[in-house]
């Protein structure tokens, strides 16, 4: 049978076990997944993962469930949620480096600590609310951190649900848990807990650690704050006993000695000096000794009476500190931290007080010098150890706040007096007494007496009452009190106070008896001692009032001891005090039996009673007994106003029984009336006051338990009325009295209330009552109609205080009448008085009970909310703007009101006042509980919404009520219903103002959701307000098409579809940007409104029918913005919309507007959609580029919009274009987006320029020059300036030479002020010549300038811009002939893989160089920019996997550039031409060409396998022969320099060169370097001669390597003229080539000879011997050949001749350095100077000789060259990369140089650059090298700079290490442009003879550079030469930087700087 379904209770449960599912509907779940269980069925449960927010079904076995979670587990599992989410963020402030990254750390590891304390379950329930807030707190800080939403929680720290949350509450709650996280991050190091309410009282907390002393007995430690500038104690003792062994003596207390001083006012802690003293008092004999064990057994006597010799309290010492800094709260005490403080003995006759005085008097002069001690007998160590802590609250309050302190035994001692705030329950009845003084008479005694003063306290009958006397805190009640003896003091000074507690009913009775005994040091006598005196003072005076705090000097009377007894009560006859004593006027001394009064005595104390009970006051004990006195009533009234408050609040009750005794004693006359009232206003204006307000609840209490008088009310109700209607005619004491009247109104009524209720009871007549009452409120009423400044203050109190009554006149009056008199009241006040005040007034009635009666609200609410919007209105106009005087006063009288009403100018408090009361009226009809609110939202809405709508509209941002008003109109919003909005529509009057409110809701809506008047973290806040919106816009997009389509409302359309749309885009509810928490949060609570807003719009387009066309383009670019939100749903609903534009517009009329006329005549339609077209694509590169959109867009646009293209008949060719258009817009769009913001600026520059094509392509200008003026910014911010110039020339080419206006297309934001065609092309042309003359591109400066200066001369006469002109054009010739150029190298870089880009993809590109780039730095760079990218070190061709790998593979390599064959024709000019030649050798090239050893495979293919043989025999002998080399010929799309600095490889042709032809060109190459030099020379003899001697040695004397026998022995052969018949031609060539040297050599010797100092003559004459033996050889073998050189004059044209076969090969790659740049031709000059001179400075001829023979021998080996293929190391040609230095052509050192790898063959690279190989150079020339270079160079015409450049390249033209005839110059030979290198390392400087052929090899010596300097030779054995297979698998050699490359002109030289040699290498395996 099949189970069914059943929805159960939602619960949590988690996955214990990994859940992979098969079966359908069922979700994977991972253990731990918490999972949300809804249904369940069988075993089977279905639900939804809160992780992943996916539901479905899943086994029960598989999940554990859980208890439905208590507040706690909401807690636990907030955190770990928050832990989860904060980990993700957490790690990225890693990544980034962030500050935070600590911080964060730190806030983890908290929450983790709380998590853990709470799942622990030990804490109480008051500790885990400590944790709550903690945690919760943390969580807030933490999220406001990171940027996160903020968490909403109620008081408790729960999260608050919004949709159960009022708008206003939600509000609230966002705003004051902003307020708790600001201060929370501002005060992270203050105490996280404040309180909230001002506190009047605190505590001083003191823990005594331990007393440090030697004492013989024990001691008694009285401690107390002490007042160090009134000199007296501030609080009670605390009592420790101390015993002599150290220790406190109770046991139980030793480590809990702990005191809270407490009732500490605000005036205590301001105290200027406050201490904490205390006073040791030893507890023993008279002297202070050891103790005698032996006598302790002695019974002691008279127990009862008389106390044991060793208990006197003799003075010991006093410790004192001063502890202001404590009380004040500058210091933070901390209970764990123990001062010290020192104790000081007292000295021989001084007192305690005394002491003390001293240590403060000490203590005040050492407080500069920081000395804690140095008083007279403190002694070391000495002292009491505290700990002090001052502690905020009340002792309940600080119970609670710290319970670790103060639970348990801890001793209380109150300051002795009333504390600020005095407590209800706070009975106390103290009376300290302090014993002061007295002076003793010797009497009978030889000395002083050693008085003691025994304190009892007696009753009537003279019997001691027991147990009343207390020593301070901490010890126990007893009955008599002992003071400390002073020895032999007649005058002691005692100051001791203690405190004495009689219960009330025994006070009046109760007197202090004093008695004075003497006390001996001989135990026996001083057992046997009397009393000798006695003094006594009643504690109630004759009048029945209390002793008065004051001192008291005491009369003392002598006793006679036989007579006196104990309980004798006879010396109550006589007089107690001095005044006694003077009143009474005695003329003898008083005396009485025993008692005699002695005159000399004196004895001196004061009182201070603290008592809520006994009263001191004569006034109030009189109004108290007023039955008794009833003649002096008005006098007793009258002097109850001048008590003192703190005696009235004491007796409140008794006082209020009296003074409503008196009236209804006196209920048939109104005489004590008045004066009653005026007392009854006194009390409670003193209970209103701070220091009493805590005796409210007493009078609160008063009037509802004991209050009884119930014809009161008649009487009040009487006296009020008068006094109200007299307020015009009185005077103003009168006033000052309405004005208490008013303040105390509440009470008043309450009376009044209370009364009434006590009345009816009793008798019922509630007209009568009802009836005065009302007239009472109608008198209120009338007294709002005054207008006068007299009645201002009156007015405002009344309206302050009137709503107080509010909720006690309801008990007995009815709520309707009195909100009707409410209203009346609120219309009465004159419009513009008291505006604040009212509206206070306002608020209050809101906050009333009224407001919850339905019909009570009924009749207030339509007043409150006209006041609400006029108020509003006027102050959006400014009405009341400035602040009448009424609020200046009420202000001064009413003091602060009881709201936050901000200070802030800019806005007013009445505004905001409006806000709050709007805000409370929705909060309350937002509750369920109050009845209906439908017709309050109505009224509401129907006055207040559009002033509320207005008023949000004019509030200015920055004010700090936007926030608040915004809620309160989504409130309403929030609260209206269907109906609410069907009545809101229809009322407006007519359709105008109803479109006027439409146009306003929706801007307001619009500007919300665009800028959000709230923080970007409040998330809930925001989405609610989303979903109100989003509920709104559905009715009003109803509304909109019932009343606005049939009289068609263009404007509302258009605002619905912005504000719509602006709705739907907004980033708060872009879902994919949020983590998965937050999504599922949001949807699950509000689902996707993007979906709903979509639907809306959609629906409402559809509806325009025929006015759609009103709407296209202009809703283009919205819908666009719409569709390009990544949510599939949406786009799918979005996108036919545009195809619905396409056939508006296509079938729209091209005539008129609309599609009138199309219906009647279809020929009118317009057949195209240009216009949306437009539209789309400028809007679509605004948005995609501002990170709209994705491929996956594309596709769908692709599918859908082609298939309905597809369908249609008319539009569909057309269509499918558009939609082909768009999608490759959004392609290179998406490309130049996502390379943007990268670091690459080339790739950016590439998109730019793919972007710009298309756009060219498509015709569509305005995107076209928008996209030309983004390629020039970013070329310039690279210093592009070539490349920014070619930009501008595109926007240039669109432009006519003609005045016409600019098009809007063709205006461009970089010349706003140019308005024609003429204008804007000649500011372009002049920011081109700028660019161009920054970029030293003169001659395409020149071709622009010529083009401008034939408008000036023959179209705009302009002829003084034209002299301008012409100018800088003579200048531009100028600097082509004389300043040098760095001449740019090029580079192919080939991306192989998938892994890049799409516009990189399988792509060859060639660059052009920046200035002085060389190929290593070049490849830096761009690998910098593909980091991942992998570089493929071989030239060979990248394999299918490598094309297709998602890898990115990178071959970079140097090309030379070939000049276009039209510019051969400068070859043939005279030498002045050379400067232009040397230009475009370099410019405007399209052609590019590099080389690479050919692939075996290859040559094995052309050779026969006779060739196979004859190769076999020679290619050990010489690898000339065997150097096939495959030669790539690279053709771009476009010629360099252009838009870009590198374009791509459209063709490519690779053709393989002989070993012949190779040798042929490398000859040409050194022939023309040779002649270069030589014309240079003797055209301009100031050139430096080291170059021209460079190339001599380098031909006449080659290294081991070099020279023409190479070429001899490779194919000057008859093997190989028989194998090769072929080639006769060619071998003729070259035998022609090598004899043609003969004559230029001979003509460079001659002029060098003329040239050469004397220190050359040396190396002079080497040159001439080589060359003598050189001549003979040629000669002999090819012919005498002569030279044009001699007989030709040196302007004479040179002919460069180049073979016609390589016409386009030749141009060597090495050669390219020779023009390199300025850096080459005249640096190299400099260096190979310097280093010739160096070299040859010892020189003598041997080493010439050993050079010359080596030279001959190797020429046969010269042309075997190795091919290899797959070398690995890093460039093929920086292989032997050898520091060029080596390579001065004669010196041996070439060979070191091109064998310093072992591991490669080198092959030398002809110089005409067969392949390029790189030359090493070590080092680029200092700078200052090269600027001197450069001046020198500046004077030289053009044509000997060329030679220059020839000589200092072409050094080595024919003696390259290994051929250099016939050296393979490297391609680039960038020799000219190294500096000398520095020494080569070690490895380097032997000569490698690897390619020789053996027997040769042995001979062979290499002399280093350096040997060259000692002139010393080195001889090597011969070395094994690697076979090729050993070529494929060596070390990979050191790769010294590639030189930047010689442009490509006769590249057939090898040009070498002077050290730089440049062995030439097969360049085989790869790029950089």
């Amino acid at each position: 049978m099949t189970m069914t379904w059943k929805r159960i209770e939602e619960h949590s449960g988690i996955a214990i076990h990994n859940f992979a599912h098969t079966i359908p509907h069922a979700i994977c779940l991972t253990v731990g997944e918490v999972v949300q269980i809804t249904g369940e069925c069988a075993d089977w449960y279905y639900g939804r993962s809160k992780l992943k927010g996916t539901s479905g079904i899943f086994p029960k076995s598989y999940i554990h469930t859980l208890q439905k979670s208590t507040n706690t587990d909401n807690l636990v599992q907030e955190i770990t949620s928050v832990l989860r989410e904060w980990g993700h963020h957490w790690k990225h402030l890693y990544v980034t480096h962030s500050e935070h990254f600590r911080t964060m750390q730190q806030q983890i590891l908290d929450a983790i600590g709380y998590r853990s304390k709470i799942l622990s379950g030990t804490l109480t329930v008051d500790e885990l609310k400590d944790m709550k807030r903690l945690a919760t707190a943390k969580i807030d800080t933490g999220n406001q951190l990171l940027g996160l939403d903020m968490v909403v929680r109620d008081e408790h720290g729960n999260i608050l649900n919004p949709m159960e949350t009022s708008t206003i509450q939600l509000y609230y709650h966002h705003e004051t848990a902003a307020e708790r996280i600001r201060k929370a991050c501002n005060d992270t190091k203050k105490k996280l807990y404040k309180p909230q309410v001002p506190v009047y009282s605190h505590i001083f907390f003191v823990s005594v650690r331990n007393f440090v002393c030697k004492m013989a007995e024990d001691v008694e430690l009285l401690l107390t704050l002490y007042d160090g500038r009134g000199m007296k104690a501030i609080t009670e003792n605390y009592v420790v006993s101390w015993s002599k062994e150290g220790l406190a003596r109770d046991i139980d207390q030793l480590h809990n000695l702990r005191v809270l001083f407490t009732d500490l006012g605000s005036r205590d802690l301001t105290r200027d000096k406050v201490y904490l003293a205390c006073y040791v008092i030893r507890i023993g004999g008279m002297e202070a000794k050891e103790p005698d064990h032996r006598r302790s057994s002695v019974a002691q006597i008279n127990q009862g009476k008389a106390k044991n010799v060793e208990s006197m309290r003799r003075p010991f010492g006093v410790a004192a500190m001063d502890i202001t800094l404590f009380i004040t709260g500058k210091l933070e005490g901390d209970v764990e931290q123990h001062h010290f403080i020192p104790f000081v003995q007292c000295c021989e006759k001084d007192s305690l007080d005394g002491t003390l005085r001293r240590i403060i008097a000490q203590k005040e002069a050492n407080v500069q010098k920081h000395v804690n001690g140095n008083i007279a007998n403190v002694t070391g160590g000495q002292g009491l150890w505290t700990s002090l802590k001052l502690l905020r609250g009340d002792p309940k309050q600080v119970r609670d706040e710290n319970p670790h302190l103060v639970l348990g035994n801890v001793a209380i001692a109150r300051k002795m007096g009333f504390p600020e705030v005095i407590l209800p329950g706070d009975v106390r009845n103290d009376l300290y007494l302090t014993l002061i003084s007295g002076e003793f008479s010797k009497g009978s005694k030889s000395t002083d007496k050693n008085v003691e003063v025994t304190v009892k306290v007696c009753n009537e009958y003279g019997i001691a009452i027991p147990g009343v006397i207390t020593l301070g805190g901490g010890a126990s009640p007893i009955d008599e009190y002992h003071s400390v003896i002073y020895y032999h003091e007649d005058k002691p000074r005692w100051c001791e106070t203690f405190k004495i507690a009689i219960p009330i009913e025994e006070f009046r009775q109760a007197h202090l008896k004093f008695t004075f005994k003497h006390r001996s040091s001989n135990e026996a006598k001083d057992k046997s001692e009397k009393p000798f005196a006695l003094s006594y003072i009643r504690l109630m005076q004759y009048n029945g009032t209390t002793l008065q705090d004051i001192q008291h000097e005491l009369l003392v009377y002598k006793l006679e001891q036989k007579k006196y007894e104990e309980s004798d009560i006879s010396y109550f006859k006589l007089p107690s005090t001095r005044g006694e004593l003077a009143e009474l006027n005695m003329e003898k001394k008083p005396s009485l039996g025993s008692l005699t009064l002695s005159s000399k005595d004196s004895f001196l104390i004061a009182t201070n009673i603290c008592s809520t009970k006994l009263t001191q006051n004569v006034d109030l004990l009189g109004l108290l007994n007023w039955a008794s006195h009833n003649t002096d009533l008005k006098e007793s009234l009258a002097a109850l106003m001048k008590v003192d408050g703190e005696e009235i609040v004491k007796f409140l009750q008794d006082v209020l029984d009296a003074l409503f005794n008196i009236l209804m004693s006196n209920s048939d006359s109104d005489v004590y009336d008045d004066m009653v009232f005026e007392c009854l206003l006194y009390i409670i204006g003193l209970v209103s006051d701070r220091k009493y307000q805590h005796f409210q609840p007493v009078l609160d209490l008063y009037i509802s338990e004991s209050f009884s008088a119930t014809l009161a009310y008649k009487k009040l109700i009487v006296v009020l009325r008068k006094r109200i209607d007299n307020v015009s005619n009185g005077d103003g004491q009168e006033r000052d009295l309405l004005l208490k009247t008013m303040k105390s109104l509440q009470y008043c009524m309450r009376f009044i209330v209370e009364s009434r209720l006590l009345f009816t009871e009793l008798n019922q007549d509630e007209e009568e009552f009802s009836q005065t009452l009302t007239d009472l409120l109608r008198s209120i009423v009338n007294l709002m109609s005054h207008e006068t400044d007299g009645t201002l203050l009156v007015q405002g109190a009344c309206l302050k205080y009137l709503p107080t009554t509010i909720p006690h006149l309801l008990r007995v009056y009815s709520g309707k009448q009195l909100s009707t008199i409410l209203t009346d009241l609120l219309v009465t006040l004159p419009t513009g008085r008291l505006t604040k005040q009212k509206m206070m007034t306002v608020n209050d009635i809101v906050h009333s009970p009224l407001f919850l009666n339905v019909d009570c609200r009924a009749i207030l609410l339509p007043r409150i909310t006209i006041l609400v919007r006029d108020l509003l209105e006027a102050k959006e106009e400014g009405l009341s703007s400035t602040p009448g005087k009424s609020v200046a006063k009420v202000a001064r009288l009413l003091g602060e009101n009881r709201h936050r009403l901000n200070q802030h100018r800019g806005y007013s408090e009445e505004v905001e006042l409006c806000v709050k009361i709007l805000s409370d009226i929705l909060e309350l009809t937002f509750r369920k509980d109050i009845g209906s609110t439908v017709s309050d939202v109505k009224e509401i809405m129907l006055t207040a919404l559009r002033t509320i709508i207005q008023t949000v509209i004019s509030m200015d941002r920055e004010n700090p009520l936007v926030g608040n008003l915004v809620s309160v109109m989504l409130a309403i919003f929030r609260q209206m219903t269907q109906h609410h909005y069907e009545v809101y529509i229809n009322h407006f009057g007519t359709k105008i103002d109803l479109l006027d409110f439409l146009m306003e809701i929706l801007l307001v809506f619009k500007d919300l959701v665009s800028r959000s008047v709230f923080p970007g973290d409040w998330c809930e806040m925001i989405m609610l307000q989303n979903n109100i919106i989003l509920n709104s816009l559905r009715y009003f997009s109803a509304t909109i098409r019932d009343y606005f389509f049939a009289e068609f409302e263009h404007q509302a359309w258009s605002n619905f579809f912005h504000c719509a749309i602006a709705f739907l885009t907004q980033p708060a509810l872009q879902l994919e940007t949020f983590t998965p928490a937050k999504r599922n949060r949001i949807i699950k609570r509000y689902k996707d409104m993007r979906r709903a807003t979509v639907f809306e719009i959609r629906s409402m387009w559809f509806n325009l029918g025929q006015h759609k066309i009103l709407f296209v383009p202009a809703l283009v670019g919205a819908i666009l913005e719409m569709a390009l939100i990544p949510d599939t749903e949406l786009r799918k609903a979005t996108i036919p919309i545009f195809f619905d534009m396409m056939q508006c517009e296509y079938y729209s009329s091209r005539i008129v507007e609309g599609y009138g006329d199309t219906k009647r005549d279809p020929a009118h339609i317009k057949a195209n959609f240009t216009e949306y077209e437009n539209e789309m694509i400028a809007k679509l590169d605004i948005l995609v580029e501002g990170g709209r959109g994705d491929e996956y867009f594309r596709t769908l646009w692709t599918d859908i919009m082609g298939s309905l293209c597809e369908k249609h008949s008319t539009m569909r060719e057309q269509g499918l274009r558009f939609v082909d258009i768009i999608s490759r817009l959004m392609e290179r769009l998406l490309q130049y987006r996502d390379i943007i913001h990268a670091e690459s600026q080339e790739h950016r520059m590439l998109c730019t320029v793919n972007l710009l094509e298309f756009y060219s392509e498509i015709n569509r200008k305005e995107m076209y020059i928008r996209y030309v003026n983004k390629l020039c910014e970013l070329h310039l911010e690279c210093d592009n300036y070539t490349e920014a110039a070619y930009s501008l020339k595109l926007h240039s080419q669109l432009l006519a030479w003609s005045d016409q206006p600019l098009s809007p297309l063709l205006i461009s934001h970089r010349y706003p002020l140019c308005q024609t065609h003429r204008e804007l092309k000649e500011a372009l042309y002049n920011d081109i010549i700028d660019y161009f003359d920054k970029g030293r591109m003169w001659e395409c400066a020149l071709a622009v300038c010529k083009e401008l200066a034939s408008q000036y001369e023959e179209e705009t006469f302009d002829y003084l811009q034209l002299s301008v002109l012409l100018q800088r054009m003579a200048k531009f010739y100028d600097c082509i002939v004389k300043q040098l150029r760095p001449e740019p190298e090029y580079f192919r870089v080939a991306y192989y893989g998938r892994g890049h880009p799409a516009f990189l993809q399988n792509k060859v590109f060639v660059y052009r160089g920046k200035e002085y780039e060389r190929l290593s730095d070049f490849c830096t760079r761009t690998l910098n920019q593909l980091p991942n990218a992998e570089q493929m070190n071989k030239l060979s061709p990248p394999t299918t996997e490598m094309l297709e790998s998602y890898h990115q593979y990178v071959q970079i390599n140097k090309v030379e550039p070939l000049m276009d064959e039209k510019r051969h024709r400068l070859s043939g000019k005279p030498v002045t031409a050379e400067a232009v030649l040397r230009y475009h050798r370099v410019n405007d090239v399209q052609r590019f060409r590099f080389s690479r050893p050919a692939p075996r495979k290859e040559i094995v293919a052309l050779n026969s396998d006779k060739e196979k043989e004859v190769n076999a025999n020679t290619n050990n002998s010489n690898e000339f022969a065997s150097l096939w080399l495959e030669r790539t010929v690279l053709v771009t799309s476009y010629s360099l320099p252009g838009i870009l600095r590198w374009f791509p490889v459209i063709s490519s042709e690779t053709y393989l060169v002989s070993p012949l032809r190779n040798a042929i060109e490398t000859m040409e190459a050194t022939n023309t370097a040779l002649r270069d030099l030589i014309i240079a020379h003797r055209s301009d003899p100031s050139l430096p001669l080291n170059p021209l001697s460079m190339k001599l040695n380098g031909i006449l004397d080659p290294a081991v390597m070099g020279g023409i026998d190479n070429y001899e022995r490779a194919f000057l052969n008859v093997e190989y003229k028989d194998s090769h018949p072929d080639e006769s031609s060619d071998l003729l060539k070259l035998e022609g080539l090598i004899a043609e040297q003969i004559p230029l050599l001979s003509v460079g010797l001659q002029l060098h000879k003329t040239r050469a100092p004397t220190e050359l003559a040396p190396f002079h004459q080497r040159l001439e011997q080589c060359f003598m033996s050189m001549r003979n050889q040629v000669e002999a073998k090819y012919g005498k050949r002569t030279c044009d050189l001699q007989i030709e004059s040196l302007t004479q044209t040179v002919t460069m001749r180049r073979p016609p076969t390589s016409r386009g090969d030749n141009h060597c790659l090495s050669e390219s350095n020779m023009n390199n740049s300025e850096n080459n031709s005249v640096r190299s000059h400099i260096l190979s100077t310097a280093s010739l001179q160096k070299a040859l400075g010892n020189s003598n001829s041997g080493t010439y000789k050993k050079k010359d023979s080596k030279r001959r021998s190797s020429r046969k080996s010269d042309s075997a060259t190795v091919t290899k293929t797959d070398q690995p190391t890093s460039q093929w040609y920086t292989t032997t990369e050898i520091s060029q230095s080596l390579f001065q052509q004669g010196t041996s050192s070439i060979t070191s140089l091109i064998s310093n790898l072992h591991s490669t063959h080198v092959f030398e690279l002809r110089q005409e650059n067969m392949f390029h190989c790189t030359q090493l150079t070590p080092k680029r020339p200092l700078r200052s090298e090269v600027e001197k270079e450069r001046r020198m160079s500046n004077r030289w015409s053009g044509q000997s700079q060329h030679y220059l450049r020839n000589i200092n390249n072409g050094l080595e033209s024919s003696g390259l290490g290994k051929g250099n005839r016939d050296s393979v110059g490297t391609t680039d030979s960038t020799a000219s442009e190294d500096d000398p290198p520095p020494p080569l390392p070690i490895k380097m400087r032997e000569a490698d003879y690897c390619n020789l052929p053996e027997e040769l090899a042995t001979n062979r010596c290499a002399v280093t550079l350096n040997n060259l300097n000692k002139s010393s030779g080195q001889c090597k054995n011969k070395l094994p030469t690697p076979t090729d297979d050993d070529l494929d698998d060596h070390s990979k050699p050191p790769t010294p930087p590639p030189k930047p490359k010689r442009p490509v002109h006769n590249l057939n030289k090898n040009t070498l700087a002077s050290n730089d040699v440049e062995s030439s290498v097969v360049e085989d395996s790869s790029t950089a």
